[in-house]
């Protein structure tokens, strides 16, 4: 089954160190995984899917994007 993901978001973000943990640590991820022979698309497919499934895990009565 093939589908498109087409989403926009805004956020407001924070610059703190504790921020720049969480981001390392998922950049580190995201690394580790290219390295690994993982496609480019595969790892963008997953993070958008991720960033969907936390806004519907944030905003239950949101609408389904995909």
């Amino acid at each position: 089954m093939s589908f498109q993901i087409d989403f926009r978001m805004m956020l407001n973000c924070e610059d703190t160190e504790q921020q720049e943990i969480v981001t390392g640590e998922l950049i580190d991820h995201v690394e580790e995984q290219l390295s690994a022979g993982v496609p480019v698309e595969r790892v963008m497919q997953s993070l958008a899917e991720v960033i969907l499934e936390m806004h519907e895990m944030v905003n239950p009565e949101g609408e389904t994007v995909h």
